[in-house]
């Protein structure tokens, strides 16, 4: 009979030891979410004060360090309010550790992997949109330009199709504009000493009426029915090039009266 009532004794001492210390099943967050500090983070929730909840929430963790309540809150509010991707992670997953069978692991655990995305997007930037556009803009013309130069060829059997650039470079002149405006070769026989000057008037060299340089031509002014493709292939350049040199322009906007740099 003595012994019974000592087992009964240490039984009631056991089951008050786990009350006071709130181990007992269901029992845990119900106790963190009577912390104080939880409940005026609550609170400020509710009144949009969300800094000051943060710093509520902080505190609940200072008194109880393993409430896993105060966790998922703070991730909460990194994620959704605080726009902090790092804060947000860290806390889900202290939320998870301290409460693995957590009603809401499925979908904390779908906002961590969302937040290493923002995160990793943040450090490695995905390419700018408009800037792809441009690449893909470019690279349809000077296919275009290719294909033009392959076509004039197969009409004109006898020109020859000129050779391709090396990458990165500008494109020959076009065989059609070589052959408008041919440049002179000097005759040898007109100087039969070879050791007496040049002539004083030496052929004049191509001249664009548009630019002081034809080689080189600074700007451009756009006209009626200009396209980056046109100009390009009116001075033997790459679209792309004439892009770069325009970074602030528009292709497929062009005006008319519009400045054009050339490289």
């Amino acid at each position: 009979m003595l012994r019974l009532r000592v087992m009964a004794k240490f039984a009631g001492l056991l089951a008050l030891a786990l009350c006071l210390s709130g181990c007992i099943p269901g029992d845990s967050r119900v106790e963190e979410e009577k912390d104080p500090h939880f409940q005026r983070g609550i609170n400020l929730v509710n009144s949009q004060d969300f800094k000051g909840a943060v710093e509520e929430f902080e505190k609940a963790l200072e008194t109880n360090p393993r409430s896993a309540a105060a966790h998922f809150q703070l991730g909460w509010l990194y994620d959704n309010k605080v726009n902090d991707s790092a804060a947000a992670i860290y806390h889900y997953q202290r939320h998870l550790q301290l409460m693995p069978d957590s009603d809401r692991a499925r979908s904390v655990q779908q906002r961590i992997r969302l937040c290493k995305q923002e995160l990793a997007n943040t450090e490695f930037p995905l390419p700018n949109s408009q800037n792809l556009q441009r690449e893909v803009y470019a690279l349809t013309e000077e296919n275009r330009l290719l294909k033009r130069q392959l076509d004039e060829a197969r009409n004109h059997p006898g020109a020859g199709l000129a050779p391709l650039p090396a990458p990165g470079a500008a494109p020959a002149q076009p065989i059609r504009a070589l052959a408008d405006n041919p440049i002179p070769i000097p005759n040898p026989n007109l100087n039969p000493n070879p050791n007496q000057a040049a002539s004083a008037n030496p052929p004049s060299p191509i001249r664009n009426p548009q630019s002081t340089d034809a080689a080189h031509p600074r700007t451009y002014v756009i006209q009626a029915k200009d396209s980056i493709y046109s100009v390009a292939a009116r001075y033997g350049l790459k679209p792309s090039a004439v892009l770069a040199a325009n970074p602030n322009i528009s292709p497929t906007h062009l005006r008319i009266g519009q400045n054009l740099n050339l490289p």
